[in-house]
Formats: structure tokens, sequence, C-alpha cells
């Protein structure tokens, strides 16, 4: 039965039933990915096996009711060689597991195409003939096992016992059987409902607002007990006002949690990548996933996904040796990659571990040295950290051959960029012949975020709590000049200096000053320290654009509102860091 995807979407209830159908699917492939994985490890484990064959046989029963002609010959193939393997009848082995591989990719591919345009406009010639050939090869050594070990009797028995099976398994819903299969899912998952995101933006647009008018009534709840102290209203407006501070972090933190998903399921995806890519490689690689559990904002899981994976490839190109180098250098012959998050306040740490070859410093400044980025004295000065970060320089790469892989120069650029547009820190630790551990540094959410309040010339001004590093009281005398710039020497690092006196008011700080104060911040990879008059305090603070009006001014993240009403600046970290290079 082929069925017009155009005209489910004028049906409303077609429609409902279509959309739980691909959101359901997409569910099951995401699922179906991990089991995948572990079956190639645990190929005797029937229950997973079961698990698997019942995966493919509900998207093809129900792509079948949809009329999906080639998604239900896909998974219709892959069901009989998943039937074959749970009866015995064939061993799991890699060109088994490859051919299965492949075709999960197609399934994920029409998936996407009849999400995006209702329609099945994908190639699946070269997949069918895949799964085919391999159907044939099951076939034909089962025959053989058969004509040697098997009275008539028993085949024929076998046969009527399968025969009675794919009966069963050949029968596809009718619209009744959809439904009624619909109905007992939502009866049975009432506990959890799916709520549009743009909904729960709303909603933190208006816990947002929620907390400029608590932050507002903290403020004249103050002014207000300095004035009646003692009397009972102002006993009253400060329970009051207590009581509404509590209720509205709580309602935050809720609000927040709804839009937070576990990074397993970005994290999840990696196990399939590291095999391909080990396969690809000729390298045996070992992927050990932590913290799974981490929760982490919506809209951070989805940008996090790419560094990630440029991480974790250039880890098994570049870090990971092959087995032989690896036994020479009295290393097991499996490299491991370690991926990992974890809560550390009101940030997540993910890093990305692996036991391999190290970076080697001397080799990084030859090639900047080489390509034109730093002269050699230049580069003498350079501390073994500072050296470690210019991979992360655009266009630069240390590989010596360019593959699909890697070594064009662009992954850790990208990276760079994806964690400076999330306001996150990035660190790089590496040993050579020991591997090499980089760590990224996220805040939980961009929306509402504690900052630190400074003040300049007399101007409060906010640094996003998630950028500072550490705050320093110095003496002036400290600060040195190197190359016509400021700079500060903290334990063996050197640490340039913004003067935001210069940059927002045009005039020169007071060096007549007993001590001046600096706050370090860091972006991605780089570190720097801006000089501020006065330390007032952290708060929290609901980040607002400039609007139309002022429209987008260069070091400036937006503004928010403070207690008393004043609309007070946020400092882009990012904006201050690149008119710093300038």
């Amino acid at each position: 039965m082929e069925t017009n995807l155009y005209s489910m979407q004028q049906d409303p209830e077609m429609k409902e039933i279509l959309e739980s159908f691909l959101i359901e699917t997409k569910e099951i492939l995401e699922k179906l990915d991990l089991d995948l994985m572990e079956l190639e490890k645990k190929p005797d484990d029937i229950e997973l096996l079961n698990q698997i064959f019942r995966s493919f046989h509900t998207i093809k029963g129900t792509s079948g009711f949809f009329g999906l002609i080639k998604l239900t010959a896909v998974t219709h193939k892959c069901e009989d060689i998943l039937n074959k393997l749970r009866k015995g009848e064939a061993q799991l082995n890699s060109d088994i597991m490859d051919a299965i591989l492949i075709s999960y990719d197609k399934i994920k591919e029409l998936h996407v195409c009849i999400e995006t345009n209702f329609n099945e406009d994908v190639d699946i010639e070269k997949v069918i003939m895949v799964l085919s050939n391999v159907i044939g090869n099951m076939e034909k050594v089962n025959i053989e096992e058969m004509t040697l070990f098997e009275d008539e009797t028993k085949v024929a028995e076998e046969s009527l016992d399968e025969n009675k099976e794919n009966e069963k398994t050949e029968n596809e819903p009718t619209v009744a059987q959809i439904v009624e299969t619909k109905t007992k899912s939502v009866k049975q998952t009432d506990n959890s409902i799916r709520v549009d995101v743009e909904r729960l933006d709303e909603l933190l647009t208006i816990v947002s607002e929620l907390v400029l008018g608590r932050n507002r009534l903290a403020q004249v709840n103050s002014e207000f007990a300095l004035e009646q102290e003692g009397t009972k209203f102002s006993r009253e407006f400060s329970d009051a006002t207590k009581q509404i501070d509590l209720m509205t972090n709580e309602l935050q933190l809720v609000v927040m949690k709804t839009r937070m998903i576990k990074i397993g399921k970005i994290f999840n995806r990696f196990p399939r990548v590291v095999r391909d890519l080990s396969k690809e490689t000729g390298k045996n690689v070992q992927l050990v996933l932590k913290g799974e559990e981490t929760e982490l904002d919506k809209t951070l899981i989805e940008e996090i996904n790419d560094p990630l994976v440029h991480l974790v490839r250039n880890s098994i190109d570049h870090a990971i040796e092959l087995p032989e180098e690896r036994k020479l250098s009295g290393k097991d012959t499996t490299g491991t990659i370690t991926l990992s998050a974890q809560h550390e306040g009101n940030h997540i740490i993910i890093t990305v571990e692996d036991d391999g070859r190290g970076i080697d410093p001397e080799i990084i400044k030859e090639k900047a040295i080489s390509k034109g980025i730093l002269t050699k004295e230049k580069a003498n000065e350079l501390s073994q950290n500072d050296i470690l970060n210019l991979i992360f320089l655009p266009g630069f790469s240390t590989a010596k051959v360019v593959t699909n892989i890697s070594g064009r120069g662009v992954g850790m650029d990208v990276v760079k960029t994806n964690v400076t547009k999330l306001r996150g820190i990035i660190s790089i630790e590496s040993k050579v012949g020991f591997g090499t551990k980089i760590v990224i540094k996220l805040p939980l959410t961009l929306a509402i975020i504690p900052g630190m309040i400074v003040k300049v010339n007399n101007a409060s001004l906010v640094i996003p709590l998630n950028s500072v590093i550490e705050a320093l009281r110095i003496q002036p005398d400290n600060i040195k000049t190197l190359n016509g710039r400021e700079v500060i020497k903290i334990r063996d690092t050197i640490i340039p200096l913004i003067d935001v006196n210069e940059l927002f008011f045009t005039q020169k700080n007071n060096n007549s000053k007993i001590w001046q104060y600096v706050v370090v911040v860091g972006i991605a990879e780089k570190r720097f320290g801006i000089k501020v008059d006065e330390l007032i305090g952290q708060k929290e603070i609901v980040i607002k654009s400039l609007g139309n009006y002022l429209g987008t001014i260069e070091g400036i993240a937006g503004s928010t509102i403070m207690g008393d009403g004043t609309v007070v600046v946020i400092l882009d970290i990012g904006e201050l860091i690149h008119k710093l290079e300038k």
C-alpha cells in the first residue's frame, strides 16, 4: 500500500500518527546505535539480538503501513539477517556487522528525508544488494551445515516453524492497530509529555523577567529596612521578600531543568564513530564514556557536538599510535580514548583524554616558525602551554599527510570557534609519549548567568562569572610592559592586560593607586586580565540585548537591570580578546 505523505499532513489524525511515528523511530534509532555497538562486543547475547530484531521489526511494520516502500525494504532485509542470527543459523562476523551498520545509516538517511521532505528520495539499491549478498551467503552456509548434521525430519520441522513465525512477522498493522498501539503508548507514558522548545524558551524569558523583579524587590527591601528598621511592616516586608526570593530561585531551577538534556545523548554517538575510524586507520581503539547522566542545556548540547567530533577524530588520527608502534613503546596495543562530563558549580566540565603519543611542543614550534606565524626569537619566549595553544590557530596542523579524517588544519580551529561562541574555556595538557587531555568548561545555561560586578571610572560593569578564572589585588609596580603592551606575571605565566578605562572611557587608569585590581578571565584557550577600580560582588543577571537603537557595540555582550533599576552593561569577553589581539 503506497500512501501520499503530503495528503497525510492534511488529515489531523493521520498527521499526528505520522509525527508520532517519526519521533518514536528517531528514539529507536538512537537506542539501536548503542545496541549494535554492544552486539559487536557480545555476539552471543541472545537477549540483545532479540531486542535489536524487535527494533528493526517495529520500524518495518509501521513504515509498511505508511507505504514507505524503501524504508520497509531496508528494514525487512535487516530483520531477515537478525532472525537468522538469533536462531543460530549463522554467526555474527565483521562482514555481517558492516552490512547491518551500512543499512542502519541508510535507515537514518531515509528518516531524515521523510521528516524534512515527506518523501523517500534516497538511493537504496547498493544497500539492498549488500544485504542480499549477506543473506545469500548465510543461507549457503546454513544449507551446507544442515546437509552434514541434520536429518530430513528435523529440517522439515524447523522449516514449518520458520514459516509460521514469518507469517506472524509479515503481517502489516492496520490503521486501527496503529491507533490502538498509539493509545496504549499514551496511557503507559502519561507521566510525561512532549513540549515544543519554543514554549520552553518563552517560559524561560518570563522567569528571566521575574528574576529582574526579584532583584529589584530585594534592593527596595534593603533600602526600606534601613529607614523603617524594627517596625512590624519592615519585618513582614522582609519575610515576604525572602519568600519570593526562595520561590523565584526554585522556579528558575525547575524551568532550567526542563531544558536540560543528558549529555549521553551526544556521547552515545561516539562508539560508532570510534569503531568506524578505528577500522579506517587500522588502529585498535577503545572508547570509555563517563558521566553520561550529566545534564546540560539543550542549546549547548546541540552546539558542543561538532567540537567533540573533531577532538575524537583528531585523537584517533594523530594521537593513538598503530598497534606495532604502541607495542614497541611498551603500551597496550589497544589505545584508549576517555570522554567524560561532570558538573562543577554552575559549569559543566567535558574532557577528551587519550593515552597516545602526546603533542611535542618542539614540533609545534618548528611548524609555527616555518609557517611564519612566529619568529624564532618570539617562539623561544613562549611557555609550553602557550606553544600547545598554537594548535587552535586557523589553518594550523602538524599532520604530515592530509587524510579524510583530519590534517586539513580546520579541526581545532572549529573547536575554538564553537567553545568561544558558547562563552566557554578550553585548556590543553599533553605529555610526549603518554597522551593528551583537552578540557572544555561551559556554562550550564546562556540565559541567566552569574556575573561579577566591578567598577571602572565610577561606572558599574558586569563580567560573566563563567569566564572568570581569578581576581587579584596587585601593586601597580608589578605591571610590566612587553612589546608595548601591559602584562603581569602569574605563576610563571605572562598575562596581557586590558584597560577598560581606555577602551570605553578613553582615559588612562590612575597609576597613583596603592593597589590595582585585576580580574583574570579566559575564553577558549586565551587568558588575559581586566584592570578594574573596584570589585563589588557577584549577582545573578539576565542578559538583555542593547536594542535596535544602540545595536551592536564591540566589547559589550548586552545589558542587565540591577536591583536599583539602573542599566549595567555586560562585557563580551570574546570581543575583548579580539580587540587585544589587533
